[in-house]
Order: C-alpha cells, then structure tokens, then sequence
C-alpha cells in the first residue's frame, strides 16, 4: 500500500543526467564546434535514459528555453513546437458537381 506520507516519485528520480555536470546539458558562450560536440555529448546520456520521452514531454509542455532536454536542443524543440501547432491539412477525395472525383485540402 503506497504511504500517503512519501513524496510522490517524479520521472526526473530516475533520469541518468542526475549524476552528470549539468554544464553539459547547458552549453553556453562557447564557438560552435565545442558547443556541437557538448549537446552530442549530452544527447548520447538522454539516448540511454529510460526516461526520455517524459523529459522532452516535460520541456515541451513548459516551453523550456534553454539546456538539452529529453535528447533535444532548444532549436529541435522549436521545431517541434512549431510542427505541432501547424494546421494538419489532409487531402480527401471529393466529388465535384459534374460528378468527377477531385482533391481538395481539408
């Protein structure tokens, strides 16, 4: 029975970054080769983390601008950000009025 008492467990609890110079994950002021090879320093740590994907969750949710996060740099999540707020557009088969078969963007 869990105790009503304990903390309750937080997914960054079990994040291998935990033991790591948090430099890393934080690249600043540096030309941009040792910057590059920081955040692939840092992403080979989030590729072994088990809790990855709600690292990024957590970055993307509250907009976290800065620091490697769940094997992202700020500008990957822009990005990804910016794919997840565009329209999606499908196109679906629609019948015109002669009767022919078109495309047309939803």
């Amino acid at each position: 029975m869990p105790n009503p008492n304990a903390a309750e467990e937080h997914w960054s609890d079990h994040a291998i970054c935990r033991g790591a110079d948090p430099d890393l994950f934080f690249p600043i002021g540096y030309a941009a080769p040792v910057l590059r090879e920081q955040e692939r320093q840092a992403k080979a740590i989030c590729a072994n983390c088990p809790v990855v994907a709600d690292c990024l969750r957590w970055a993307l949710r509250v907009g976290e601008p800065d620091g490697v996060w769940g094997g992202t740099t700020p500008e990957e999540r822009r990005l990804l950000r910016r794919r997840a707020d565009a329209p999606v557009r499908h196109h679906l088969p629609a019948i015109t009025v002669r009767g022919d078969i078109a495309e047309v963007a939803a």
